[in-house]
């Protein structure tokens, strides 16, 4: 039951990102709201669905993006994986730890993505690069909170 909980999360989110937040966002950046129910589901899920769980969310982001099909389908999986495994050795019982993990994983998430389009041959200037990769990852954390209280039971 919890599980299918969190896939209405996810599709909500998905939802949410494409509609909702295109009305807050800030020097054209929006919260990453379908990163953070990745996050989430891999923090509360076992591997078994928080896996299919981001790759809808990666499949959810990436047909509504503008950008190279298939990234954000590769690569929630992968921070999924890689944060499923992490909680199980270090504690994120601390009260801003989460929030920490999700700048931490938004940043990686904005350098792979910039990475990848580099070796597939269209490049994002550096100059909005800059401002995604700095402004995206602390928005986007600063919002999860929010998401992190309606979620977590």
């Amino acid at each position: 039951m919890r599980n299918m909980f969190f896939l209405c999360v996810v599709i909500i989110a998905g939802i949410i990102q494409v509609t909702v937040l295109d009305y807050f966002k800030i020097f054209g950046i929006k919260p990453d709201v379908i990163l953070i129910s990745a996050v989430i589901s891999a923090l509360s899920c076992p591997l078994g669905w928080s896996i299919p769980l981001s790759v809808l969310g990666g499949i959810f982001k990436d047909v509504f993006s503008a950008s190279v099909f298939g990234i954000n389908t590769l690569l929630l999986p992968l921070w999924s994986f890689l944060i499923f495994k992490l909680s199980r050795k270090i504690p994120l019982d601390v009260k801003f730890m989460p929030f920490i993990l999700i700048f931490i994983v938004a940043i990686i998430n904005a350098l792979a993505t910039r990475l990848i389009l580099l070796y597939l041959g269209s490049p994002i200037p550096l100059g909005i690069y800059i401002r995604i990769a700095l402004l995206g990852p602390v928005y986007t954390a600063l919002i999860s909170p929010i998401l992190f209280r309606i979620v977590r039971v």
